[in-house]
């Protein structure tokens, strides 16, 4: 493995890393918020049918279990994430928005590292 690759590696395990830290911590503040919070009125959260719900699971619920075990296995965590995001845009495609593309990106680059680490040690 040349220097350059290294580098790379390096760089995006980094980028990953840091950009994944702060999305998780921005879904947990926001999760708690929305589960604690008056938010939602006397009668707490409520979901109005089975695809909000089902929605709900995806983002936050399986982006945030995906990017804490990205911190251990970076392939599989980053594969969570970018899975429950994009099957969040197949179910809610009026979410397919700037904001939310850019939520995948941690798990993109969770992704590509583990797939370069992987390919490296090979």
């Amino acid at each position: 493995m040349s220097t350059k690759e290294s580098n790379s590696s390096i760089l995006m395990k980094w980028a990953a890393r840091i950009s994944g830290t702060l999305l998780l911590t921005f879904l947990l503040f926001m999760l708690i918020g929305h589960l604690t919070g008056d938010a939602n009125g006397a009668e707490g959260m409520r979901f109005s049918d089975n695809m909000e719900f089902i929605a709900f699971l995806f983002f936050p619920v399986c982006n945030i279990i995906g990017l804490a075990l990205a911190y251990k296995w970076e392939l599989f965590g980053g594969a969570i994430a970018v899975g429950s995001m994009l099957i969040l845009f197949v179910i809610r495609t009026d979410l397919v928005q700037t904001r939310f593309l850019a939520m995948a990106v941690p798990g993109l680059l969770y992704v590509s590292h583990g797939w370069m680490a992987k390919k490296a040690k090979a």
